[in-house]
């Protein structure tokens, strides 16, 4: 009886060994495809070439799309890439890109609701492939991962068994400096046994090295220059071959790629990505007076009601958080994540949010007054004037509504997409920016259109849709994606004058007198041009050396100081007079919104989901 027992015993144990060892591990061939962009000339037919090519291939056990399966979160895209997909007889995981992210009427939520997540954590034949993507989300930015995000990768990898399972992630964008959080992932990644990185957005098949970690870039799967492809992608005997295929062709290409597996043991390489913080040495006197961490994507700036900051996160809360202390007065929970900037007006407070409502809260208690619903998701800000609530929808509608009723005054039916820019009230009128190229310019009581503008170029991404108009001098002022800035006449809808001499995008401030507006351009450089006269003049620039800049966040001034941040975590100070530099201050490595200015410093909030008072002692 005791020799069976040990025998059961041995048994058990040698096969737990097993299902820990490379004996539990199987040859696996998988199909990788990236960059399908739906809605270009010939996405979807590559892509329906790709899946026919697939169902006819023998082996494949499963395949991922890499990201970027479409141009725009717009119309059916997203529609057409799943009804292809679901043609697959094999199973599938999907992760969006940049440009299901950053152009979306839905901030996402439709990817999430059609193909069930945004992110995968799957097993197969002794191998995980964990899928997890890097926005930007609903802002111009470079690459970044998500807080939500990260931290849901780092519980997927807490609770793995066995813990050194082979794994391998999947990404949309490399994850190496373009991606301003590439630190705090690898830190997360590297103490597990990851295979590769496995991602597209580059369009090429490439290998490269992320900190010790094989990078591996998969070309896109269209057709433009040359035949369609992907990516046969096979692992046995502790080796991963990658093989181009030409769907078209049925051709198979010669291996581009053998790359050895290993069990891996990583170094702290990494460590050359993490976020220098010695500038905040050479400016002691700005300080952190405290900082709140809602563990969210926070897309847009906080609004100030009294003695609270009130912002929203990705979550779908609105929160309020005292001034003094940064602490939770009170938290609302709407049905979808929040990417917009709240609108304070009297007691009250208006959030937007991805559910296709408009909300009207209580501003000292979060206590909800009304909302209205429209057909929807809105990633649009709202603003009050006038007595009513000015908002854009992701329905092709804009609307007004009664500030204290929440009662429709009008809507505008003319749009044939989304809107998702914060509107300009000047003029009695109501100025805005859509994803069709227009700017649009409305009768704030009424709703009739104006006038339109429209610029130079007529591709959709040069649209002025997501910079914040400002106005004075009878002009309304612009930078859209063309990276041009245009004064417009506010009563005729007529171009006074379009300056390129300053490479500036989707960002502009005006001072406190309005004489004069202010811009980040692409490169280093701030910008101050005069709001006067049918000409552009330069009151000075300056280069304040923080790198490659697309972050929407616009300078801000105040009593004599002009303020912004940057998509690396930056605050910068300069004199709002000469433009000379005064201060500088680095929260973190994330992008930043538009600082909330207040009398002692201001509020910052991040995309990685903190809030932040800096008191600056100007």
């Amino acid at each position: 009886m005791r020799r069976a027992l040990f025998l059961i015993f041995t048994l058990i144990l040698v096969l737990s060994l097993m299902s820990c060892s490379d004996v539990s591990r199987q040859p696996l061939t998988f199909a990788f495809i990236a960059d399908t962009h739906i809605g270009t000339a010939s996405g979807a037919q590559d892509l329906r070439n790709t899946v026919r090519d697939i169902n006819a291939f023998d082996g494949i056990d499963l395949v991922i799309l890499a990201g970027d399966a479409t141009e725009y979160d717009l119309a059916g895209e997203l529609d057409t890439v799943k009804a292809i997909m679901e043609t697959l007889k094999v199973p599938y995981h999907i992760i969006p890109g940049n440009h299901e992210l950053k152009w979306s009427a839905s901030g996402g939520e439709k990817f999430r609701k059609l193909f069930g997540d945004d992110k995968f954590n799957v097993s197969y034949k002794g191998y995980r492939f964990i899928g997890v993507n890097q926005g930007p989300l609903m802002r111009m930015g470079e690459g970044f991962i998500a807080r939500e995000d990260i931290d849901w990768v780092k519980r997927e990898l807490k609770k793995m068994r066995p813990a050194k399972q082979p794994v391998f992630i999947v990404t949309h964008y490399p994850i190496d400096h373009t991606v301003t959080n590439a630190y705090d992932f690898l830190e997360i990644v590297k103490p597990y046994n990851i295979q590769a990185i496995m991602h597209g957005h580059g369009h090429r098949n490439v290998l490269n090295d992320y900190s010790d970690i094989p990078g591996i870039m998969g070309r896109s799967n269209l057709s433009r220059g040359g035949p369609g492809g992907y990516n046969i992608v096979h692992v046995e005997n502790d080796t991963m071959t990658w093989s181009e295929r030409q769907p078209l062709e049925k051709k198979t290409l010669k291996p581009w790629l053998v790359l050895p597996l290993k069990e891996n043991v990583y170094t702290a390489s990494h460590a050359a990505l993490k976020p220098d913080m010695s500038v905040n040495e050479t400016f002691p006197r700005i300080n952190e007076a405290w900082s709140y961490d809602s563990k969210y994507s926070i897309t847009a700036p906080a609004a100030k009601a009294g003695d609270l900051a009130i912002f929203g996160n990705r979550s779908g809360k609105i929160i309020a958080l005292s001034l003094s202390e940064g602490k939770s007065v009170w938290e609302y929970q709407t049905g979808g994540p929040v990417f917009t900037e709240p609108e304070v007006a009297g007691p009250y407070v208006y959030v937007t949010s991805t559910d296709s409502s408009l909300y009207c809260l209580v501003a000292r208690s979060g206590e909800k007054v009304w909302s209205y619903k429209t057909r929807a998701a809105i990633v649009a800000h709202p603003v009050v004037a006038y007595d009513k609530v000015y908002f854009g929808g992701s329905d092709g509608k804009f609307r007004a509504v009664e500030a204290q009723s929440g009662k429709l005054v009008w809507d505008f039916m003319h749009i044939d997409t989304y809107v998702e820019s914060k509107p300009l009230i000047a003029d009695e009128k109501v100025i805005f920016g859509a994803w069709n190229t227009y700017l649009y310019a409305l009768n704030a009581q009424n709703g009739r259109i104006e006038w339109m503008w429209k610029g130079e170029n007529a591709g959709r991404l040069y649209s002025p849709a997501v910079v914040e108009p400002v106005y004075a001098n009878g002009k309304v002022f612009i930078v859209a994606p063309d990276r041009v800035m245009t004064a417009i006449d506010i009563e005729t809808g007529r171009m006074v004058w379009r300056s390129d001499l300053f490479k500036v995008r989707e960002n502009i401030g005006i001072s406190q007198d309005g004489a004069t507006v202010y811009a980040k351009t692409m490169w280093d450089i701030v910008c101050a041009v005069s709001t006067e006269g049918d000409q552009p003049g330069t009151r000075w620039s300056t280069a304040v050396n923080y790198g490659f800049e697309i972050d929407p966040s616009y300078p801000v001034e105040r009593e004599g100081r002009l303020y912004f941040t940057t998509q690396f975590g930056f605050v910068h100070c300069l004199d709002a007079e000469d433009g000379s530099l005064l201060w500088q201050h680095r929260i973190g490595s994330n992008l930043l919104n538009t600082p909330l200015m207040l009398a002692d410093g201001m509020v910052v909030t991040g995309m990685d989901g903190k809030v932040t008072k800096l008191v600056t002692g100007d």
